[in-house]
This record gives structure tokens, sequence and C-alpha cells, in this order.
């Protein structure tokens, strides 16, 4: 029996668009996070990866 949303699913819940789980939806190799670490942005959570400005490379 499964607890909790699916850490595996982009969205923590279908219907509230505005939360994703962050793990699911970043495609840079230096941005580390947790099974569970989710972001909020009304304007597309999706999009998290637009908002790290001063993550470099080293």
């Amino acid at each position: 029996m499964q607890y909790g949303p699916d850490p595996n699913a982009v969205y923590p819940n279908d219907a509230i668009k505005s939360v994703c789980f962050i793990k699911n939806v970043i495609t840079r190799a230096n941005i580390f996070v947790g099974e569970y670490t989710y972001y909020d942005d009304n304007t597309g959570a999706e999009h998290f990866e637009s908002h790290v400005t001063h993550h470099y490379e080293f």
C-alpha cells in the first residue's frame, strides 16, 4: 500500500499543476534534489531550472 504522492510523478497532485517534484523536471547534472523536493510556481513549476541563476559548473 502506498502512502503519499508518487515521487516519480511530475505533479504530486494532478489537480494542482503549479506544484511539481523538481527531480522529475530538471535536466542539469549539477542540480541535486531529494525524492520529495517540490517547487510551487503559478507560472509553471516545471520551469524551475530557469530560476537557477547562480549555480556554476566547476
